[in-house]
């Protein structure tokens, strides 16, 4: 047994303690502001009890936004989750079969072209803006949900491909060939076998995919032009710049309703993510 070594404890609890107050503190801050009247919304910047609070600054933020946008947040919110869960059904789907494939087959170059998908993954999507925006337009799909969902899809099969291998090939081969004793084919397997003993690992994927393609802003700016098909974060960054016409507690409670889909998302699959992360430390 490893001896506890008090000096070494107490350091670690301490960064760990700064670390937290580092990541939180802005976010309760947030929390804060947004239901802070506006006459204290400025004052008391470091302290996150309001001397006042209200809910006002939500009501508030959905007028804000249908006055100033022309898109109501219900309409930011459609179309923020239509282009989010096309595009991470689409990487699933894709990256679940090239991962089995990559598990559960030999073929020559495997490891080559694996290490290709891979390779993909470390091209900044900026350095793509122009020549995919070429592309698209010369399928005439710009300013609508293909513009957006194709590339997102696109640019998170790699890393999607390399979690889910990784938990495809820790499945006991045994299983398998069982299943294929019984006559299963290989996409039976995938289905029958090999995905439901995935879930930790598919509900991995999902998060660490949501969270990145809701808050991408850089194509939904350049693809999406129309106010009507705009995704949340390009909204958002329109109320920003107007930030003299909104003051900073409705801001922030608009920001706060935006975090709503993420929070629901992370309690739903939060078991089977914890699960994951687990799993992939202990193979490690």
């Amino acid at each position: 047994m490893i001896k506890k070594q008090p000096g070494v404890y107490i350091f670690t609890r301490i960064i760990v303690g700064l670390t937290l107050l580092v990541i939180l503190f802005p976010i309760f801050w947030i929390i804060s502001v947004s239901f802070r009247t506006p006459d204290t919304s400025l004052q008391a910047y470091f302290y996150l009890i309001p001397v006042k609070a209200t809910i006002n600054n939500y009501i508030e933020a959905i007028r804000f936004s249908k006055e100033f946008l022309n898109i109501s947040f219900l309409e930011m919110f459609r179309n923020s989750l239509i282009v989010t869960g096309a595009s991470i059904l689409l990487a699933l789907v894709l990256s679940s079969l090239s991962a089995f494939s990559f598990s559960n087959f030999r073929f020559p170059t495997k490891e080559l072209l694996f290490t290709m998908i891979i390779a993909a993954f470390v091209i900044p999507p900026q350095v793509l803006l122009i020549p995919l925006f070429f592309v698209l337009r010369f399928f005439g799909i710009t300013n609508t949900y293909l513009a957006v969902i194709f590339p997102y899809a696109a640019f998170h099969i790699p890393i999607a491909t390399l979690i889910l291998r990784g938990f495809f090939e820790q499945i006991p081969i045994e299983l398998k060939e069982s299943a294929r004793i019984d006559g299963a084919s290989n996409f039976v397997i995938f289905l029958r076998v090999v995905l439901p003993l995935s879930k930790a690992a598919i509900a991995t994927t999902i998060i660490f995919l949501f969270l990145d393609i809701w808050n991408e802003f850089l194509y939904a700016l350049v693809f999406l032009t129309n106010e009507k098909i705009q995704t949340i974060p390009v909204a958002l960054s329109k109320l920003a710049m107007g930030r003299w016409q909104i003051p900073i507690h409705i801001y922030t409670a608009s920001i706060m309703i935006t975090v709503i889909p993420v929070i629901i998302i992370f309690v739903i699959f939060q078991k089977w993510f914890i699960r994951g992360i687990t799993m992939g430390a202990i193979k490690g």
